[in-house]
C-alpha cells in the first residue's frame, strides 16, 4: 500500500483510471456495447452512466492539466445529451434522471461559458418535469424514492437550489416553482400526525426486493436513517435551500428541527461505535419510530452512518450559526476515527460506501473545521484506494457490494468515475466542488458564478 503521503501514487493512478474510463466512455457512448458483460453499466444515469463519467474526466483533466481528457469529457458530454433526447429522462431524479444531468452540465458551464444557453433550457425542463411528477402523498407509509437524495424530492430540491444559483429562479420562473413545490412537499414528509408518525414513515408493502433484510430488521416499518435513503438527506436538502434563501424561516426551523431529531436519536454514547442506525423500527400497533439507544450503529460511510450524517450536522450548523451542533457534529466525525475499522464494514474502494467515500467526506471536514485528524483520515481512506487498485480489472477499481464480491462499475456513485472524482480532488483541491453532488460542499447564497 502506498503511504498516504505518497502524491505520485495518487496522480499516477488518477491518470491511470482516467485513461480507461475515457477509452470506455468515448467506445459506449458511439452505441458500442460494454466489451465484459459483467460491467454494472447504465449510459444514462447519473449514478452509473455517462454523466458521471463525464464530469469524472472533465475534474481528472484540470487536476492533471490534460486537454486530451477535457476533449473526452466534452465528448461525453455530448453523447449523454444525445442519449436523452433520444430516451428522455422518465423522472427528475438526481442520481436516475434530469437533475443528474442537469448538475453535471452546470459544472461544465461553470468553466465554459458555451454551456449556458444548454443549462438554462435543461433547468427549465427540469422545473417543468418536477412540477408535472405525481409523488405519493405521506400518511400511509412511502417507498423511500419518492423523497430520498438519489431518486426523490431531497435530491431534486438540492439541485434546483445549485442550478438557481446560477441560472437564476425568479417568481413563476419553472425552476422557481419547483422549488417552492419540492420544499412544501418535504415539509409534509418530516411532519408528525397527532399520533406522532413521521410521513417519511416507510412501511414493508414499500420495501424494495432487492433488500430482504428490510423485512427482518424493521418488521412493522421503518424510519430510514441513512443518507442516501432517509432523513439525513431531507436535512441536507432542507440546509441546502436555507442557506441559497429559499422558504424563510419555514426551512432553516425544519433545518433546526430535524438536525435536534437526529441528534437525540443517536445510538449509545458509551458504544465505542456510537453514531446512528440503519433505521428506526416501526412500532407494531402505532407505527412510531422506536429509538433503541443499544441499536447496533451502522457501518461507516457516506450512504449510511456516521459520516454522512455528521457533514450533514456540520452544514445545518454552519447555516444556524450553532455552535453546539457544529461540535456534536465533529464529535460524531471523530468517533468514527476511535471505531475499529473491523467494525466500520469500509472495504470498496468507491464512492458511495467505500473508501474514497471516506476521503471526500473527511477531506472536506478537514477544510470546514480545520481538525488535523480529518486530513489525515482523508490521507489513510486513499491510501486505502491505492492499495486495492488491481491492473487486471477494467477500471483498476472494482466496487464490492459484499466483501469479496468484486463488480466492475465505471459509475459515479459505486465505481470508477467517483473514485477518479476523490482522487482528482486530493491532486488538486480547486476541483473538489463536485462533492456537493454528495451534499459535502456547505452550500452559500450568492457565491457561485458561471463562466460568462
Amino acid at each position: 500500500m502506498a503511504e498516504p503521503n505518497d502524491g505520485t501514487a495518487l496522480t499516477g493512478l488518477t491518470r491511470d483510471i482516467a485513461d480507461r474510463l475515457a477509452d470506455f466512455a468515448l467506445r459506449t457512448a458511439s452505441g458500442d456495447g460494454p466489451d465484459r458483460p459483467h460491467l454494472h453499466h447504465d449510459r444514462l444515469g447519473l449514478a452509473n452512466g455517462h454523466p458521471g463519467m463525464a464530469l469524472a474526466l472533465l475534474c481528472a483533466g484540470r487536476a492533471l492539466d490534460d486537454s486530451g481528457l477535457l476533449d473526452g469529457a466534452r465528448a461525453v458530454l455530448r453523447s449523454a445529451a444525445a442519449g436523452t433526447a433520444q430516451r428522455p429522462y422518465s423522472g427528475p431524479g438526481l442520481y436516475t434522471g434530469t437533475a443528474g444531468f442537469a448538475s453535471v452540465l452546470l459544472a461544465f458551464a461553470e468553466h465554459d461559458e458555451r454551456y449556458l444557453p444548454s443549462l438554462r433550457r435543461v433547468a427549465d425542463s427540469f422545473g417543468e418535469q418536477v412540477a408535472a411528477t405525481r409523488r405519493p402523498a405521506p400518511g400511509t407509509g412511502l417507498p423511500f424514492t419518492a423523497y430520498d437524495v438519489v431518486e426523490g424530492a431531497s435530491g431534486q430540491l438540492a439541485a434546483a437550489v445549485r442550478l438557481a444559483t446560477v441560472v437564476g429562479a425568479p417568481e413563476g420562473s419553472p425552476l422557481r416553482t419547483a422549488i417552492d413545490e419540492l420544499v412544501d412537499y418535504l415539509d409534509a414528509v418530516t411532519a408528525a400526525d397527532g399520533q406522532q408518525r413521521f410521513g417519511w414513515l416507510m412501511t414493508p408493502a414499500h420495501y424494495p426486493p432487492a433488500f430482504p433484510w428490510y423485512a427482518e430488521r424493521a418488521p412493522h416499518g421503518m424510519y430510514n436513517l441513512g443518507f442516501a435513503h432517509g432523513l439525513p438527506g431531507i436535512l441536507g436538502a432542507f440546509t441546502a435551500a436555507a442557506a441559497a434563501g429559499y422558504g424563510g424561516s419555514r426551512v432553516t426551523g425544519k433545518v433546526a428541527d430535524l438536525a435536534e431529531w437526529l441528534v437525540l436519536h443517536r445510538t449509545a454514547d458509551p458504544d465505542p461505535r456510537a453514531g446512528w442506525a440503519v433505521c428506526l423500527q416501526a412500532e407494531e400497533h402505532t407505527l412510531r419510530p422506536v429509538h433503541d439507544p443499544a441499536e447496533e450503529p451502522s457501518r461507516a460511510a457516506w450512504c449510511y452512518g456516521a459520516p454522512g450524517i455528521g457533514t450533514g450536522l456540520l452544514a445545518a450548523a454552519a447555516v444556524l450559526d450553532d455552535a453546539d451542533l457544529r461540535e456534536t457534529a465533529i464529535g460524531a466525525l471523530r468517533r468514527v476515527l476511535d471505531t475499529d475499522p473491523a467494525y466500520r464494514h469500509v472495504f470498496a474502494p468507491t464512492l458511495c460506501h467505500g473508501h474514497a467515500g471516506m476521503a471526500a467526506v473527511y477531506r472536506r471536514a478537514h477544510a470546514e473545521t480545520g481538525v488535523e485528524e480529518f486530513r489525515d483520515m482523508a490521507d489513510r481512506s486513499l491510501a486505502a484506494v491505492v492499495g486495492l487498485a488491481d491492473p487486471d480489472r477494467p477500471f483498476l477499481v472494482a466496487d464490492e457490494p459484499e466483501a469479496g464480491q468484486r463488480v466492475d462499475d465505471p459509475g459515479f456513485l459505486t465505481g470508477a468515475a467517483g473514485t477518479l472524482l476523490a482522487l482528482s480532488a486530493a491532486v488538486r483541491p480547486e476541483v473538489a466542488d463536485w462533492d456537493e453532488l454528495l451534499f459535502l460542499t456547505p452550500a452559500r447564497s450568492g457565491e457561485r458564478t458561471a463562466a460568462r
